[in-house]
């Protein structure tokens, strides 16, 4: 694996651990959406503040995030089949992730019991949707979320690379929504939402390609 292959996977798993509502289920009430959402990442790294656009695909309950660019990678869950997957298309390879780790494929996990989730009765009109503003405290920190029910399901295909790093708590919020913003406790905006476009995807977009070789990912140290 590149250089370049190494550098964005850590740099993808920093993103993740600082996004802090990749939620795992939406109520059976919400409606379901197949199109594109175009998303604002934002991460304290140690060479600074990192911002990076990524696209949200989803289809049939399918969903693919886009990161990085045309050298970047994808990654690919398919709920139906229990599957994970890492594409790096600059390489043709992919790579299973490990299912367990995902809470998207768990979205019945319970929530952590020293969370106090606030609704502020405030909303918010974010890429043309209307959400709701929340507020999720644990301890002396607490997190607002903008929420809306107009997206359907949302599932974090992210959530396997974190190596158990997500706070414990945004599963505080899995039965909610769609997070649109989120606005940590000292004011910085980690993820919003820029765009969203109801269409359809093709279904090539949620396989494996026939050609991409299957490789392992490194060991965090």
């Amino acid at each position: 694996m590149t250089h370049y292959a190494r550098h964005t996977i850590r740099a993808v798993r920093l993103a993740v651990g600082a996004v802090v509502v990749w939620f795992a289920a939406a109520p059976a009430y919400a409606q379901s959406f197949d199109g594109a959402i175009t998303f604002r990442l934002s991460a304290v790294t140690p060479q600074g503040v990192r911002t990076e656009m990524a696209e949200y695909l989803t289809r049939d309950g399918s969903v693919r995030v886009n990161l990085g660019g045309a050298r970047g990678m994808s990654v690919l869950t398919v709920p139906a089949e229990r599957k994970l997957y890492l594409l790096m298309p600059s390489q043709r390879r992919y790579a299973e992730l490990p299912a367990s780790a995902s809470a998207l494929l768990d979205p019945a996990a319970a929530p952590p019991s020293d969370v106090t989730v606030t609704r502020t009765g405030k909303s918010e009109t974010i890429a043309g949707l209307t959400c709701q503003h929340v507020l999720v405290a644990r301890g002396a920190s607490s997190t607002d979320v903008c929420l809306t029910r107009e997206l359907g399901r949302y599932v974090n295909p992210l959530d396997a690379m974190s190596e158990g790093n997500l706070p414990a708590w945004q599963k505080a919020l899995a039965a909610e929504g769609f997070p649109l913003k989120v606005t940590a406790a000292d004011g910085s905006v980690p993820f919003e939402v820029i765009k969203v476009e109801r269409r359809s995807v093709a279904k090539d977009h949620f396989v494996v390609p026939l050609d991409y070789s299957r490789t392992e990912l490194p060991r965090r140290r």
